[in-house]
């Protein structure tokens, strides 16, 4: 894990700087930009002057005399965010603005800003779990789940409601984002698709120093959008040399389960939930760990900073069941699970960070890969081991510096990112009427398929003051892309079936025949070959930015053209606001905004396919073969960009020693993509008729640090309501991704008749979260504690009633859970009291063993991970 910080949150009137050494021209262009204020000078002033560099929590006027003082120089303000550099002799005199002026963004509170210090890391080590702490954010379920401990990928997570594919995640400036098919999950059914995620690139946050949520009144810059944008920033070399190497490590024997009743017997015998299908579900046995390595140093004029992390996970499963008369006598079930398998799952993640040290520009590149692996099987499938894994690479350049009054930002970016999976056969063979319990049902694999996604990307950015109270954000971006996909050898899917025109043979079970007594009566043969595409998609944004007392503003709009699907969309910008009182503490904020989403490989794929397709059917044993054309299954239609209208208002100010907001947050989402079926045609297409409409408010509260009985406490809280109606079930988390739900399409809910998109929605929307983290410092920093609670209120969930009887339309109702409480301790204790010492951490997940229930279907209950405990054992230099 990385070494901890004393840094805290940005409070009122504190920032937390992090300036290297240099001339003190380069030092404070960077604390204009760090603090987001207008700094002008005289080069002559500054000239030959050198700086030590700033690092730590000051306010503005302290930061500006530790850097000034040295040098016999002093400061004026001459506006809200304004200041001048003077002389010892020119403190009397007028202020004459001189010829260098360093402009900077001033964050806005609606920015959430995560340090290391504020990073939960306990379980998982990925970015839902860091994110746990803003509260417009919800986690997939599957990510705390009792069943499924041994899992390593980094878990889905939404924002403002939307689909985890529909946030922005930025790594040093640049994208991370995967297009290839993002929620698509490893199914039994899935011959044409490969299971991805919609992360490009698993990021482990352990060597992340900053993370930026924006997730309301996003500025015009940002976009490609309809969740929210979570910008990391890796970390950098701070001045000092550093070292650290660490292990940690849990398993199932450190862990206790909760499991539902009618689960209980399988999850304990490590077999799937279903009869079909991918393991993975039931985990009990488990072991799962995790080494690092991290340092940064000095060579020359560059700063350097490099990481290397290793996560390992073994779980045992089942991969085959019998129909067992005995078993059930015994045990009360039915399936017997047959020999067990040992399925091995790594992911590893190495960065480099490069920053060109004491320049009047800055510039830095970040190098990042990542390497996910994992052993699977199909259940019941016999010889349907395969491997899969998810590949990322990730350069990142950044080059920033002041062209006069202007500040200009670049950044070039260039990504890979490939989701694969290898079966040990190409070949299935399906008896219709054998059974697989035991027998030869179903046998075989889906062969090899990968998706692959290379992408360059720039974007560029201008700040220009056009007076002192107004100034000009301007800039554009662009994007290629390249995807493929490539088949590496033929698949055939073969189905067998019983010839009813003719005497059938003798059962060899009840229901069950024998494969050599049916006949081969559908050939579906997936091509060996390539399908690939180009995309060029671009945006051009400009935005006005000032204030005029105590009222401020911006305004502006962004253009993006999304050549995936053919559009040019238009989205507004608009944030008004006023201060309360004259220290411009406390203000109140207006929003009205478009943000458009995007476009993903899915829905250009599955026109492309068929040409590598082929189908051939017969009716009876005897009977000839008669070629299908695959055009008959899949139709394509013009689509447009899916887009959120968002409307806002927001309160924030300091309170109690600390800094409070409050907002209120409505989504509309319109034009969002469903996919739909026509039975009698046998055809599919998508069609722009989702919605969703979510409400949010969230209030939260971070404290300055308090030293109370030689310790240094912080708190940290957050409490979220939120509500959302969708036409979407979203099954399986995947936010209405390749959904065939209707809009309009009537139904019953709670016996009322309504359409489908008036229904709320199931993932990612419980009504109520809080949070609190409790972090202490103490012993010289040598102990480090942290409790985090999390609770939540009313998870609701809906349940499938069938038809209704009286109209014969799907009926629906609300199962309401009860409300769930999870505390977590990490405890670590520096063992020496030099710089350089081993250290000890201990984690205790949910030390309460609570039974939290956190989703149900069907009258079966998903209930949180109980009391599980983490060992880590590092050194630092």
């Amino acid at each position: 894990m990385a070494a901890r910080t004393t840094a805290s949150v940005q409070v009122e009137k504190r920032y937390a700087f992090a300036i290297n050494g240099g001339e003190l021209a380069s030092v404070l262009n960077a604390l204009g930009q760090q603090a987001g204020i207008l700094i002008s000078y005289d080069q002559a002033l500054l000239q030959d002057k050198q700086s030590s560099g700033l690092n730590g929590s000051y306010s503005l006027p302290e930061a500006l005399r530790q850097i000034l003082e040295v040098h016999g120089l002093g400061v004026k303000q001459y506006g809200p965010v304004s200041y001048a550099i003077i002389g010892a002799d020119q403190a009397d005199q007028p202020l004459t603005l001189p010829l260098v002026r360093v402009t900077g963004r001033e964050e806005s509170p609606d920015i959430k800003q995560l340090k290391q210090i504020d990073m939960r890391d306990s379980a998982r080590s990925d970015f839902a779990e860091l994110l746990s702490m803003v509260p417009s954010v919800r986690v997939d379920d599957t990510a705390s789940s009792s069943l499924r401990q041994g899992d390593l990928k980094p878990a889905e997570f939404s924002i403002r409601g939307a689909a985890p594919y529909q946030n922005k995640l930025m790594l040093d400036g640049s994208s991370i984002d995967s297009m290839l098919d993002p929620m698509q999950k490893e199914r039994q059914d899935s011959y044409t698709s490969v299971a991805g995620h919609s992360q490009g690139l698993f990021v482990d946050p352990g060597f992340v120093k900053e993370v930026k949520v924006i997730d309301v009144n996003a500025p015009a810059r940002e976009g490609d959008f309809i969740g929210g944008v979570v910008k990391a920033e890796t970390q950098s070399y701070d001045g000092r040399d550093r070292f650290e190497i660490s292990h940690r490590m849990t398993k199932g024997s450190w862990t206790e389960f909760h499991v539902d009743d009618s689960q209980l017997g399988e999850f304990e015998d490590g077999a799937a939930q279903l009869p079909v299908g991918v393991p993975g579900e039931f985990q009990p046995d488990f072991e799962k760990s995790e080494t690092t390595l991290s340092g940064a140093t000095r060579a020359g004029d560059l700063g350097l900073f490099f990481g290397l992390s290793e996560k390992r996970a073994q779980i045992t499963q089942k991969q085959a069941v019998v129909i067992d008369m005995d078993h059930f006598l015994e045990t009360g079930r039915i399936f017997k699970p047959g020999e067990e398998k040992a399925l091995d799952r790594n992911s590893r993640y190495a960065v480099m960070r490069m920053d060109l040290l004491e320049r009047d520009y800055d510039f830095n590149a970040s190098l990042a890969y990542s390497d996910y692996k994992e052993d699977s099987f199909l259940i019941n499938y016999r010889n349907s081991d395969y491997k899969s894994q998810h590949n990322g690479l990730n350069l990142s350049l950044n080059f920033g510096q002041n062209l006069g009054e202007t500040r200009m930002d670049l950044n070039v970016s260039l990504g890979t990112s490939s989701d694969e999976r290898n079966f040990e056969q190409n070949v299935i063979d399906q008896y219709k009427y054998t059974s697989i319990y035991g027998a030869q049902g179903i046998n075989g694999g889906f062969g090899q398929l990968a998706n692959t996604q290379r992408t360059l990307g720039s974007t560029l950015d201008f700040i220009t003051p056009l007076n002192e109270q107004v100034k000009l954000n301007y800039g554009g971006e662009f994007k290629w892309s390249y995807y493929k996909q490539d088949r590496g050898n033929d698949f055939t899917f073969n189905e067998y079936t019983l010839d009813f025109s003719q005497p059938l043979p003798p059962q060899t079970s009840p229901g069950s025949w024998a494969p050599d007594a049916q006949y081969h009566s559908r050939e579906a043969t997936y091509g060996k070959g390539v399908i690939d595409f180009t995309n060029l998609n671009s945006a051009a944004y400009a935005e006005l930015e000032g204030e005029q007392g105590r009222f401020f503003w911006r305004t502006g709009a962004r253009l993006e053209r999304d050549s995936w699907l053919g559009n040019t969309n238009l989205a507004p910008r608009l944030l008004a606001g006023l201060y309360l009182d004259e220290a411009h503490d406390y203000r109140v904020t207006l929003g009205a905004n478009r943000y458009y989403g995007k476009s993903f490989l899915s829905y250009r794929l599955r026109e492309k396919e068929r040409s590598l397709l082929t189908i051939r059917e017969r009716t009876g044993s005897t009977g000839a073969w008669v070629n299908i054309d695959p055009n008959s299954e899949w139709e394509y239609r013009d689509l447009e960009t899916p887009y959120d209208d968002e409307y806002s208002l927001g309160l924030y100010g300091p309170v109690m020693a600390g800094q409070a907001g409050l907002q209120l947050v409505t989504r509309k989402g319109r034009d969002q993509i469903r996919t739909h079926y026509d039975p009698e045609r046998k055809m599919s297409w998508f069609a722009n008729d989702g919605a969703s409409d979510t409400h949010q408010v969230d209030l939260f509260w971070r404290s300055e640090p308090l030293s109370f009985m030689g310790a240094n406490w912080t708190l940290n809280s957050s409490l979220a309501w939120m509500d959302k109606n969708t036409d979407s079930r979203y099954a399986s988390g995947t936010g209405g991704y390749l959904s065939s739900s209707d809009a309009e399409e009537e139904i019953i809910y709670e016996g009322q008749r309504m359409a489908r998109y008036e229904m709320p929605a199931t993932d990612f929307a419980t009504p109520i979260t809080a949070n609190v983290d409790l972090i202490t410092q103490t012993l010289n920093d040598r102990l480090f504690v942290r409790n985090s609670v999390a609770l939540s209120d009313g998870y609701r969930y809906l349940k499938s009633l069938g038809n209704d009887s009286a109209t014969g339309l799907k009926a629906y109702s609300i199962e309401e859970q009860g409300a769930t409480a999870r505390w977590d301790l990490s405890v670590e204790y520096q063992l020496l009291a030099s710089p350089s010492s081993p250290y000890l951490r201990a984690d205790v997940i949910n030390v309460l063993n609570s039974g939290n229930a956190i989703s149900g279907e069907s009258g079966v209950q998903l209930f949180g991970v109980g009391r599980q405990f983490w060992l880590e054992l590092g050194y630092r230099f």
